[in-house]
């Protein structure tokens, strides 16, 4: 599972139980997403993990990783505070999806509370139409601000040049331009250059995605 969330862009780090309960609620601003694995000797620590994070004021998405499981345990798990339950052997496809869906899901619970979207360590304000990444202002055009805003409010979804143009641009039927590549360039040098994180990605054949 690890291999398969690297080569899709994400970041891994593996901590252990004693590991976690360290973490300050500071130090889980940065974490995007919690997998629990479940094994036959973690019963307990598991329990507590999942109660631990979802007492956290921090919203995280909280998943386990489990080879079997019965109906109780999957319905314990739940009412405990996980967010989703995955048994193994899963399609790596239908894993990322999964995941995928969950992030969408969190993004979408911190807009509407704050009307900022947030994505990694990027800030953009829906009210002041401020954008930042790492604390650092970033000065956008008016219309590379409504394209970030508009990849942002589809965090991890393959967005088509035709829906770009059609939503951003407001046209309404295909046109033989390379406006959105363009834009696209200009977002990367002022969202991504120079920093080891990249979150423009370019979905070969469709379009592009801002991707955790």
């Amino acid at each position: 599972m690890k291999e398969v969330l690297l080569n899709n862009s994400y970041t891994v780090a593996e901590l252990g139980w004693q590991q976690l309960q360290q973490e300050q609620d500071t130090q889980l601003d940065s974490i995007r997403m919690i997998i629990l694995l479940r094994d036959a000797d973690s019963g307990k620590e598991l329990l507590e993990g999942i109660e631990y994070l979802a007492r956290k004021s921090k919203p995280i998405p909280i998943v386990v990783l489990t080879y079997q499981a019965s109906d109780e345990e999957v319905v314990r798990w739940l009412d405990l505070g996980a967010n989703d339950v995955i048994v193994e052997p899963v399609h790596w496809n239908v894993l990322l999806a999964r995941i995928r869906n969950l992030l969408r899901l969190f993004v979408s619970v911190g807009q509407m509370d704050e009307e900022v979207i947030v994505v990694h360590d990027l800030k953009v304000n829906l009210r002041s139409r401020r954008v930042s990444r790492a604390g650092e202002y970033l000065m956008l055009t008016p219309k590379e601000y409504e394209l970030l805003e508009y990849l942002a409010r589809h965090v991890n979804e393959a967005c088509t040049r035709s829906m770009i143009l059609s939503e951003v641009w407001g046209y309404e039927f295909a046109m033989d331009t390379n406006v959105v590549d363009v834009y696209i360039k200009h977002l990367r040098v002022k969202v991504d250059k120079g920093r080891s994180e990249k979150l423009i990605h370019t979905v070969r054949g469709i379009g592009y995605m801002l991707h955790i």
